[in-house]
């Protein structure tokens, strides 16, 4: 189980997370994985989740919007329907009266019976009909069948009896009168044969109506009602008000057609609110038919369908992440493994380099010390055969002579055998104040034999207001051993090497090492820091001389710059910060 969960570990979390930045060391590739660690997720869970959310949201606009239209249009129909079965149903009754007024006439409307048998008619074929009354041009009611006493009332002044006089047809609002019950009146207007108008009047109630409306509520989220246009109910709603009291909607704006709107109610629920103002070719009515439907409630099928896509996009998006994070983890550690070994090779074949250059400068000693020993050998043994030859020797001036050729000899091996050892202990980070006069004679020392030879002039130019620079000793002898090694390789006999120090601002130093040597073609300029690449022939060179000078300087802070004409010669300029960094010790 522990094994498991390390692996697991392994897979998440990356090998380099707890690495320091690698911006100081030069073989590496890249200089901060972690950072590189964190944008390739970023970017790989860019890539991969930015198209599943604009899908996403995409897919969910146009489901919402796919569903609102349907909910509007479902609305609207409902509406439709309802609005036409109102419609009928007063129709129905207002030709019932049309057609026995036609048929029967004033005359007959006001014999005494007449009117009651008509009303026993109309209830067996319509139902809902309370009373009919017969009311002459002067708003006087001279016949009336009904369980009420209202034979003789005068109607003259009352606002539907104008308004039927006026039109051929009223229908009333619902109201509760002195009856106390809820119900309406319809009328129709004819002609007497005397050319005087009558009106034949009929109470309705308003259950069958009620009952139609209800008839059409689909569930508990539907609410069908009547209002009038001033906005009181005129049937009962199961959300929006009393009976004859206030609506709690907007007052819906006249239309000829049925419309639907979205909205949000006085308790802030999302609604969808279809009406349709309830008239036709033979009548004008008070009426508008609303239906309202809870949007919540439609809207829940939709909304359980939602819930199912939005677990199973945040599982894919869980995935997806951790799916990128182990891929990447993985990449880059590979990645950064490889860089590793790489560096690593790097820093031993950089410390291949410097033993190699010490074998080289350890085989100069070893010339520049034979020679002087030899001396010693033959004075020694000349000063033998004094010993032996003469008695007295104590103040023989040639005797003093040759022995102080010997001490001269030995001090000389002791200085070289010296400078040696001060070169060969500087493989690691030792920063101290340095003499750059001093570094270059040292170097120089190893190739003054060299330069004789070949009669290689060899001049230096050190600024005196060049101030000491503190860095590392050892490294900066190697870059300038392997600069020089460079310049004599590239020379020919006769030429020159200059080398010069100047000051670069305040706080930096320029070393130029120039010769008149071949130089480098533009092809190979491109090339000269590569590993590997050299332009001696097989076996007299690695390629890694200025490679792994270049990865000196990055560590002493510096840079290195170089101008090259081929046949004329080459210089590299190496600018150093008169005081290293802290961090680049470490």
């Amino acid at each position: 189980m522990t094994g498991s969960l390390a692996k697991i570990k392994e897979w998440i979390l990356p090998q380099f997370a707890g690495q320091q930045n690698q911006g100081d060391n030069p073989y590496y590739t890249f200089e901060d994985y972690r950072q590189i660690w964190g944008m390739v997720i970023f970017t790989l869970g860019a890539a991969a989740l930015l198209p599943l959310a604009v899908v996403t949201v995409i897919h969910y606009q146009l489901i919402t919007t796919s569903v609102d239209s349907e909910s509007m249009l479902r609305t609207e129909r409902l509406t439709s329907n309802a609005r036409r079965a109102v419609t009928f149903f007063l129709e129905e009754r207002l030709n019932a009266l049309k057609f026995t007024i036609n048929e029967t006439g004033y005359d007959q409307l006001t014999e005494p019976g007449h009117l009651s048998d008509t009303l026993k008619n109309l209830k067996l074929g319509f139902g809902g009909l309370t009373d009919l009354s017969v009311i002459d041009d002067r708003g006087l009611q001279v016949a009336y069948a009904g369980p009420y006493n209202l034979e003789g009332k005068n109607y003259s002044d009352q606002a539907w009896f104008v308004e039927s006089r006026e039109k051929n047809s009223y229908v009333s609002e619902i109201f509760l009168g002195y009856r106390g019950v809820p119900h309406m009146i319809i009328a129709v207007k004819s002609t007497r044969p005397d050319g005087r108008f009558f009106i034949l009047r009929a109470t309705l109630e308003t259950e069958r109506l009620i009952q139609t409306l209800v008839s059409y509520q689909t569930g508990e989220h539907v609410d069908i009602f009547l209002i009038n246009q001033k906005g009181i109910l005129q049937t009962p709603s199961r959300r929006y008000g009393k009976k004859f009291g206030k609506v709690s909607l907007p007052q819906p704006k006249y239309s000829e057609h049925t419309q639907a709107l979205m909205l949000v109610d006085s308790l802030q629920r999302s609604i969808i609110m279809g009406y349709a103002y309830i008239s036709s070719q033979i009548m004008d009515t008070p009426f508008i038919v609303v239906v309202v439907k809870q949007k919540s409630e439609m809207m829940k099928v939709w909304t359980d369908l939602r819930s199912a896509i939005n677990w199973f996009v945040g599982f894919s998006v869980v995935a997806i992440v951790v799916v990128i994070s182990i891929t990447s983890t993985f990449l880059v550690n590979k990645l950064y493994l490889t860089d590793k070994a790489k560096a690593e090779t790097m820093a031993m074949m950089e410390q291949n380099n410097q033993l190699a250059s010490i074998g080289r400068l350890a085989a100069g000693v070893a010339h520049e010390i034979n020679n002087p020993l030899a001396l010693i050998n033959e004075t020694a043994g000349y000063v033998k055969d004094l010993f032996s030859i003469k008695d007295e020797y104590k103040d023989d001036p040639e005797l003093l002579e040759n022995i102080e050729e010997i001490l001269e000899a030995v001090e000389r091996c002791g200085t070289i055998t010296k400078q040696l050892l001060g070169f060969a202990r500087k493989f690691d980070m030792n920063v101290r104040k340095v003499d750059l006069n001093e570094a270059l004679s040292e170097v120089l020392n190893f190739h003054k034999k060299e330069a004789e030879y070949r009669n290689i002039s060899v001049s230096v130019d050190i600024s005196e207001d060049l101030p000491e620079i503190v860095t590392d000793r050892g490294k900066l002898q190697q870059v300038l051993v392997n600069l020089v090694n460079n310049a004599f390789h590239a020379m020919a006999d006769g030429c020159r090497l200059r080398i010069e120090g100047r000051p670069n601002g305040v706080d930096k130093v320029d070393i130029m090492v120039g010769d008149t040597g071949c130089g480098i073609s533009e092809e190979n300029m491109k090339k000269i820091f590569e590993p590997f690449f050299t332009t001696k022939s097989e076996g007299k060179g690695t390629g890694l001389g200025l490679y792994i000078t270049y990865g000196l300087i990055k560590k002493l802070q510096g840079e290195l710059k170089v101008e090259s004409e081929e046949n004329i010669g080459t210089t590299f300029t190496v600018t150093l910060p008169v005081q290293i960094r802290e961090e680049a010790t470490v």
